[in-house]
């Protein structure tokens, strides 16, 4: 009995402490998710978690990193909630892979519990400014951090991207984008799509998508467009998770462990300069076919030397793996789809080729 009051006590104590650090509309958004669900801000801070008010006092962050690890030389996770969701919300669905992985996180809070637009959440430029000073505030490098964004989160994740490279700040070298997709009638894409930022604005970026086949408000339909359009603009697709039951919320699930596991590894790659980011090889210098086929396909290439290659289905699933170098591979017995295909050349660069068997 003792002993659980002490740890009540410990809850409380570090509860309020978060408060102590937030003032004015910061203080009101927290207690605005405080409301949603205390046991989500319990859990962050029984592990540790850190609450920051944004530099206007508007709204907060949580920061959170392994024990012992120092800020900026350490992996981190930068996610955005969606609809009606709030940072705790975040902080909790990534946790337990994040350090399982040795990545830091911070959440932003973005909801601003107003039913009103243009007041419900925060626009591009203060969110990516809030995003910009959480990131300054610990130093941390460019081409290191992952950009996480969930429904309305990953519908800006597209906007903080380019807003991040025309700030020169670069500080993301993969996102993953959560079921939410790039609707061209917001103004900001459709600017994008006209080649206001030049035809390839994203090129040189990383991106992985996630949608739920039995998601009523996205869909996989339109993820799908979403990754025809950043390809078009530049970017290149490492992953794309397209889940045959799951719902919208089917990435946030503790049930999805697995995909993060995957998503996270792809980004330490990212992180540790083995997915190449100020430079994209040309793809079409590599051919592979027959494509479609019943599982064989030839892989040739006269400008690259393939070193391993890496097949993934479309849960992102890997399937094949070969470490040594290869001219073709033999993926006969796998169901009928579509499967992406890694492949590291002998200078470390990423090529990324999809196939279709059938």
């Amino acid at each position: 009995m003792k002993k659980l009051l002490l740890i009540i006590l410990n809850i409380i104590i570090g509860l309020s402490t978060v408060q102590a650090q937030l003032s004015g509309p910061a203080q009101i958004l927290y207690d605005s998710a405080f409301a949603q669900d205390p046991s989500l801000v319990t859990y962050a801070s029984t592990n540790g978690a850190q609450i920051f008010s944004t530099p206007d006092s508007s709204s907060f962050y949580i920061q959170w990193f392994p024990t012992g690890a120092t800020p900026n030389t350490t992996p981190l996770i930068v996610s955005l909630h969606g609809s009606h969701c709030n940072a705790f919300m975040e902080f909790k669905s990534w946790h337990p892979q994040a350090q399982l992985h040795g990545c830091g996180i911070i959440a932003l809070q973005w909801n601003r519990y107003n039913p009103n637009p243009p007041l419900d959440y925060f626009p591009d430029d203060t969110l990516y400014n809030y995003i910009d000073t959480s990131l300054t505030r610990i130093n941390y490098p460019s081409n290191k951090a992952f950009l996480h964004g969930f429904s309305r989160g990953s519908a800006r994740s597209y906007a903080m991207i380019l807003k991040d490279i025309l700030s020169g700040n670069n500080y993301f070298c993969t996102t993953i984008s959560n079921s939410g997709d790039a609707d061209l009638a917001y103004p900001l894409y459709d600017s994008i799509d006209n080649g206001d930022f030049g035809f390839t604005p994203f090129a040189g970026k990383h991106w992985n998508l996630f949608c739920g086949a039995n998601d009523t408000t996205v869909g996989c339909v339109k993820m799908n467009n979403t990754y025809n359009w950043l390809q078009s603009k530049g970017a290149t697709i490492d992953i794309f998770i397209q889940d045959p039951i799951l719902d919208h919320n089917g990435f946030q699930l503790p049930s999805s462990s697995a995909y993060k596991d995957s998503i996270l590894d792809n980004y330490l790659n990212c992180y540790n300069g083995t997915l190449a980011i100020d430079e994209t090889p040309d793809e079409n210098s590599i051919s592979i076919f027959p494509n479609p086929s019943t599982g064989m396909f030839t892989i040739e290439s006269s400008t690259y030397k393939i070193e391993s290659i890496k097949v993934q289905n479309a849960l992102g699933k890997v399937v094949y793996l070969s470490a040594s170098p290869i001219s073709s591979i033999n993926l006969n017995g796998l169901a009928k789809g579509i499967y992406f295909l890694h492949l590291k050349t002998e200078n470390k660069q990423l090529l990324n080729k999809k196939v279709i068997i059938q």
